[in-house]
């Protein structure tokens, strides 16, 4: 049973050799691990895990923007590396007008602005051409140069923002959350426009022959939705519902998932019921992951469970413990087993082993 073999049969309930596992790092930890191995490429990491997952992102050209750019970021943050225009003052602005600074830690990027949030004028904004001559996106055949290269040997997966997450960060966390309130039509605005460029980056991941379409994009705090259900279901749920239709419209046979961080237990039925095939990360301080499995058996797929605030810190027999009683939970099938987001540089490198190690050996 090859990666991709496996990870199908996890997700239809069919008999596997072993539950198939993925693997999510920040960048900076997985280039500590590739060192901490001995290994040179994160390829030869992934295959030395046994990960069977393969991930394929769509580049994109925003010719207009990147003639204002005048730097790269540098440092460890996970946008290290891209160029910005930069301010006098030390913050950064990205294509979609967009702008940040780096955390105290200089380990992430801090939101400071976007371009609605002082105009909730959704014309306000120079929207780059999606399709045509001068449409950003990348063409289907170059992505389906990278995707030939894992194609049938592992689950390919192509990733998507999810809308939500675009619309706060142009227009602001506690503006967008009002807009959601009083000013309806542009709150549907915003989220609309926004998915009009991640649908179009989806169908083309999906005609360039990706297994799995994913999502990301955080709707839930640690212990609660960040807004109410009835919004979800007036403003995200239409539009979402709207994306995953024309996705499997285009190939019926694709695979959704959908990544929230927080409780996100409230909208799982609206998920399955619009098409999500899998979620991610089932977080273990947030939902209960014996009570999840039990209520959705057999109608979505976990992928994640391993915490990555409490035990993938701690002791190695932590990890261990973890690890074989997600197993034991979901032993018969529907789960991916993998860190339940980016695991973070407080992490030593035997406890990520471990979670491999201890996957295997079941």
């Amino acid at each position: 049973m090859n990666s991709r073999e496996r990870v199908m049969a996890a997700i239809f309930h069919k008999p596997v050799d072993r539950i198939p596992v993925d693997f999510w790092a920040r960048d900076d930890v997985t280039a500590n691990l590739i060192k901490y191995l001995g290994l040179e490429t994160k390829e030869q990491l992934l295959k030395k895990l046994g990960i069977d997952f393969r991930s394929v992102s769509i580049g994109a050209n925003h010719e207009a923007y990147l003639k204002k750019t005048n730097g790269i970021l540098k440092g460890e943050s996970e946008n290290a590396g891209r160029p910005y225009i930069f301010h006098g003052d030390g913050t950064y602005e990205n294509e979609w007008g967009i702008v940040y600074r780096e955390s105290k830690e200089g380990l992430y990027d801090e939101w400071v602005a976007g371009p609605f949030s002082e105009n909730p004028d959704i014309n306000a904004f120079d929207w780059p051409p999606i399709n045509g001559t001068s449409g950003i996106f990348e063409d289907v055949e170059n992505i389906r140069k990278r995707v030939d290269e894992y194609r049938g040997e592992y689950a390919i997966l192509g990733g998507l923002n999810y809308p939500f997450k675009t619309c706060w960060h142009m227009r602001g966390w506690e503006n967008y959350l009002c807009d959601m309130l009083t000013d309806e039509d542009f709150a549907i605005a915003l989220w609309q426009k926004s998915a009009e460029y991640e649908k179009e980056k989806g169908l083309r991941l999906i005609r360039a022959g990706v297994d799995i379409v994913g999502l990301y994009g955080d709707i839930a705090m640690q212990d609660r939705m960040m807004y109410s259900l009835e919004t979800y279901r007036k403003i995200d749920k239409p539009i979402f519902a709207d994306m995953i239709a024309a996705f499997k419209k285009e190939n019926p046979e694709i695979l959704v998932f959908y990544h929230s961080d927080g409780d996100m237990s409230p909208v799982i039925p609206d998920l399955i019921e619009i098409g999500v095939d899998i979620i991610n990360p089932v977080q273990p301080e947030c939902m209960d992951v014996e009570k999840i499995k039990r209520q959705y058996d057999g109608k979505i797929t976990f992928h994640g469970t391993i915490s990555i605030q409490e035990t993938l810190p701690g002791p190695i027999e932590g990890v261990r413990r973890e690890v074989k009683e997600r197993m034991r939970i979901y032993g018969d099938g529907g789960l991916i087993l993998c860190p339940a987001n980016a695991t973070q540089n407080d992490t030593p490198m035997e406890n990520i082993l471990e979670i491999y190690r201890t996957a295997k050996s079941i």
